[in-house]
């Protein structure tokens, strides 16, 4: 049920913000980053995972007004993946999920970042493996990472992420998944 609570908060806040002002122009421009493509690929006890996606920032925004040392960005990154997991003889799995993320970083083009999300997932089947199964294919995806923006020309981003799955208790069983993953993003 907190999941559920805390994907409902950051989804409203990235609607409020993204409602409250458009683009900024001028010497802000910079704060703005339309769109992110991206793969993680990671191990964990479900398997092997995938997950090519896209990310829409919708602002970052400066914590102080003369000497903004810390930026603040939300948005909401749309994800489609596979797993292969272990112990099943069956084909990868489907993953397809929409998550709100917040995240802080630095002021400068380039530096380290934080960021947590949680938002939802639809996978293309509940059997994970010999000895694991969700009761439903609609499940929470929460997620923290830390990385480091490059500050090339594309902006370039290497991240590393835990991911974990569960239905919240929506429906038992609820065995809850988890992943170790690796992150590339680059702007476009």
């Amino acid at each position: 049920m907190l999941r559920s609570v805390i994907s409902i908060i950051l989804l409203s806040s990235a609607f409020a913000s993204g409602a409250a002002g458009a683009a900024p122009t001028g010497e802000d421009a910079s704060w703005f980053d339309p769109v992110r493509l991206g793969v993680a690929l990671g191990a964990g006890d479900a398997g092997f995972d995938c997950t090519p996606g896209g990310a829409l920032e919708l602002e970052e925004r400066p914590l102080g007004d003369e000497f903004p040392v810390v930026r603040v960005w939300l948005g909401f990154e749309a994800s489609v993946g596979g797993w292969n997991p272990h112990g099943s003889n069956s084909s990868v799995m489907g993953d397809i999920g929409f998550t709100p993320i917040f995240r802080i970083q630095g002021s400068g083009r380039s530096g380290p970042f934080a960021e947590i999300g949680a938002g939802m997932h639809l996978l293309s089947r509940t059997h994970i493996s010999d000895s694991k199964a969700f009761s439903t294919a609609f499940q929470f995806g929460d997620r923290i990472a830390a990385g480091y923006r490059f500050g090339d020309p594309l902006d370039s981003e290497l991240a590393v992420r835990f991911q974990h799955y569960s239905n919240a208790g929506i429906k038992e069983p609820n065995p809850g998944i988890n992943f170790y993953m690796l992150q590339y993003s680059a702007r476009f």
